[in-house]
């Protein structure tokens, strides 16, 4: 066995252009996985503030990092075997059986692999601490102290997974050559020299599956069908990138090579030809960088985005500083709303008991009820059953006499008539004019809003929200009885809540805690034996809390997967480059022989490189162009609204990794012309 051993150390030795990246990346991979488990169990982060979400997001990206990881390995080894099988059938031929090269290759896989699980668990205990001060500064909350970073329940599952995964590649790889004769193992590098031809039926696949990916990615509108087609889309979409990379650039190849204008030219055919004869391999490789490619523009781009505009989500949603409802249920089956009176006095006076100043206070009191729109009618639940999404909406019902106290303008209405505004898009509007038939009374809609005074602050936002206003409280109070029949023990109660500024925002936010204990306090003094208080707060200070813990933790985990699929996109250039730069050398040592000048062959070389190596970056600058779309109305769900905003981050995204994928280019090809030359 020590003889075995030292064979495998010299040829790690030996072949370290291959070896070092495959060790290296392993070793990324497990500093990331191990960061992200310690993450997740880790008890102290979850209590920050905003960290509720850090558990549930971290083991998900642990799921997706354990199944890039193995893709990402499988890949490597698929390579180093197709570099090294020839070594092995050298073995072979000078008298070593295939079970003595099996164990070779079982102690440089023990090698390799016990060098990287060190060097990631090592590399993740010393960055795991850098990760927790970068979440609590995204969280905007003070710094966890102390270091926690060594636990068994965290350095044994990593070690164990990647340890499991480098085994099973090695049991594949001994299979491999033990069904290999040794002849193919000394032919197999030069194995696939047929000219390929066009597969049909992939192509079709591929077109029909990126058409499909593409139409329900640009047809879609609802938000919520958004988020339930978006994975199927996205899995049409790799499908047909991957078969047209195959089959699709078989078929263009073929077609430049029936250009004779094009082709016979010094400068195409030894591009175009040299593509040929390897593109089944190439494109493999470059739909990988094309899907890992877009995966970094869509995990940075949405992460970005929903960080930045998290001010402009609780500007949208909460205009005011804190919004209160309260009431009572009676044993009897009765409820009692507070009127907005009785909220202002008792929230003025736990304002002077905590010391913070109320700068203004609007009474609200509206109807807020969920229909369905179709044909210019209001639909409740169950009235229809042929429907979707996007016919569902919010509505919020007040008086012109209360949107004029809230907004100061006035709406002149007679009894059957209304003013309608959408409240998060008012060019939405368009689509309900006319006339709008609420529980069988028609109502002309006389005036188009671009402003309601109500926010619709914790309410959904995936759905439509329009706020209508009626001429006076009779009108009201007859759509409130009517979807009271309607709905039954499903339906509405009027909400009558006020809505609280501070003179110091930051003071109230730092009483927080206290205005809500002191509020449960006072209701609960006010109420009789036997009554269930009903209490709703919501604070602008709490939804900021959890935006920036939500957005938080999705920034870092869009960063750090992305970050992984950046790299793994710079891997797999590297190694085609090398592979590439094998293959390539003795057909361009051939072109010089036949009477090519030097500057030809590198002319020929860039014009290939280029062709190969950017097509990816264009692919996916495509493909997310395509979906953007789609992913807006997914920002919706999370009350992102900006379009600008998710432009210009997506822009800004693209840009910097068009930048950082020249530079991997420009390193990575400097190997492909040592090799080559």
């Amino acid at each position: 066995m020590r003889l075995y051993a030292k064979m495998a150390a010299q040829n790690i030795r030996s072949n370290v252009r291959f070896f070092a990246p495959r060790m290296g990346t392993e070793a990324g991979l497990i500093a990331c996985f191990y960061i992200m488990l310690t993450l997740a169990m880790d008890d102290r982060m979850r209590r920050v503030k905003g960290g509720e979400y850090l558990p549930t997001f971290m083991w998900m990206g642990v799921a997706v990092l354990a199944l890039l990881s193995a893709v990402l390995m499988l890949y490597i080894n698929r390579f180093l075997m197709k570099q090294r099988k020839r070594e092995f059938g050298v073995y072979n031929v000078l008298g070593m059986e295939k079970r003595h090269v099996g164990r070779v290759l079982f102690f440089e896989n023990l090698f390799s692999s016990l060098l990287s699980v060190a060097g990631g668990l090592g590399a993740g205990m010393i960055f795991y601490k850098l990760c927790s001060l970068v979440i609590c500064r995204l969280l905007q909350t003070d710094a966890v102290a102390g270091f926690y970073y060594v636990t068994p329940g965290t350095v044994i599952p990593t070690a164990v997974f990647f340890l499991l995964l480098d085994f099973c590649i090695f049991i594949f790889n001994r299979i491999s050559i033990a069904l290999m004769k040794p002849v193919e193992l000394l032919q197999s590098r030069s194995a696939g020299e047929k000219e390929p031809k066009v597969r049909w039926v992939m192509l079709g696949l591929g077109l029909v599956s990126l058409g499909s990916g593409y139409a329900i990615a640009l047809a879609t509108q609802s938000p919520l069908e958004a988020l339930e087609v978006f994975f199927l889309a996205v899995l049409l979409v790799i499908a047909g990138t991957y078969f047209l990379f195959v089959a699709g650039s078989i078929f263009v190849l073929k077609t430049l090579k029936k250009n004779e204008n094009f082709y016979y030219r010094s400068q195409n055919m030894p591009a175009v030809a040299g593509l040929l004869y390897r593109m089944k391999q190439n494109a493999v490789g470059l739909a990988s960088i094309a899907i890992l490619a877009t995966g970094v523009l869509v995990m940075i781009s949405t992460t970005v985005t929903l960080y930045a505009g998290y001010e402009g989500v609780l500007n949208k949603n909460y205009p005011q500083d804190l919004y209160f409802e309260a009431g009572f249920s009676k044993e009897d089956g009765t409820s009692q709303s507070l009127s907005p009176e009785e909220l202002e006095r008792m929230m003025r006076g736990t304002a002077d008991k905590n010391g913070v100043e109320i700068k203004a206070i609007e009474q609200n009191e509206y109807l807020y009820a969920a229909y369905l729109l179709q044909d210019h009618t209001l639909y409740v639940s169950g009235e229809i059953d042929d429907y979707n999404m996007t016919d569902v909406g919010n509505y919020f019902f007040i008086t012109a006499d209360t949107y004029h106290k809230l907004s100061g303008d006035t709406v002149d209405l007679a009894k059957q008539e209304i003013a309608v505004c959408s409240m998060y898009d008012p060019s939405g509007i368009k689509d309900i004019t006319g006339t709008l038939t609420i529980h069988g009374t028609a109502y002309d809609i006389r005036q188009n809003l671009y402003h309601f005074p109500i926010s619709a602050s914790y309410l959904a936002s995936s759905f439509a929200c329009y706020g209508v206003v009626v001429s006076d409280e009779q009108v009201l109070n007859d759509i409130y009885l009517a979807q009271k029949e309607a709905n039954g023990k499903y339906a509405s109660e009027m909400t009558r809540r006020i809505a609280v500024t501070f003179a110091d925002y930051d003071k109230a936010a730092a009483v927080g805690d206290s205005l809500d204990a002191d509020l449960r306090a006072a209701l609960k003094e006010m109420s009789d034996e036997g009554d269930v208080i009903q209490y709703n707060l919501n604070t602008r200070w709490n939804a900021k809390e959890a935006l920036l813990g939500m957005f938080g933790t999705l920034l870092f985990l869009g960063v750090l997967l992305g970050a992984v699929c950046l790299f793994a996109t710079a891997l797999i250039i590297y190694y085609k480059q090398i592979s590439e730069g094998y293959e390539d050398r003795s057909r361009f040592q051939i072109m010089e022989k036949i009477g090519m000048s030097h500057q030809e062959v590198k002319q020929t070389i860039r014009k290939q490189v280029l062709l190969v190596f950017f097509l990816p970056l264009a692919v996916a600058g495509l493909h997310m162009a395509v979906v953007f779309p789609l992913l807006t109305r997914i920002m919706r769900v999370l009350m992102l609204f900006s379009v600008k905003l998710f432009a210009c981050c997506t822009l800004g995204t693209f840009t910097v990794f068009a930048l950082v994928y020249v530079l991997i280019y420009l390193g990575t090809s400097k190997t492909y012309y040592q090799i080559v030359r």
